[in-house]
């Protein structure tokens, strides 16, 4: 197989979306979106260990960590799906970012909902989501 050459058009700086002034003019409309789907490089990931527990919870069981979302992949390519601010220029003003400061933005694209149906979660997801949304639980383990 040949090597990927991938080229970042922008990187993310203090929670808002940087695309280089080179590629702004391909923003043209974005702004009649409520979401945007990003994908980033998470130039800062480690390679990952092939059993991992879900956000480093002890308590959760081991899982592949290709059933999760870590961002620790062999190939560290991040998505994420962000609410729409507004647009100024080439910065996005985002909200749902979970990169770290600096990451470089791989592509950017509409989301447009689909509805899908009988989709499924294991009940670990279900769990950690409740951790989550409970602020008195959030941080036990």
């Amino acid at each position: 197989m040949s090597p990927l050459n991938l080229k970042p058009i922008g990187k993310v700086h203090e929670g808002k979306i940087v695309i280089d002034s080179k590629w702004a003019k391909g923003l043209t409309g974005i702004e009649g979106f409520s979401h945007v789907v990003g994908l980033f490089w998470m130039d800062r990931a480690h390679k990952p260990d092939m059993l991992i527990h879900p956000k480093s919870r002890i308590k959760f069981p081991d899982i592949g960590f290709l059933a999760t979302r870590t961002a620790h992949r062999p190939n560290p390519i991040g998505l994420t799906v962000l609410k729409l601010i507004k647009r100024k220029g080439n910065v996005l003003f985002v909200k749902g970012l979970d990169v770290w400061e600096g990451t470089p933005v791989l592509d950017l694209k509409p989301y447009t909902k689909r509805e899908i149906q009988g989709y499924r979660l294991p009940g670990w997801v279900k769990k950690l989501d409740a951790l989550e949304t409970d602020p008195l639980r959030k941080y036990g383990t």
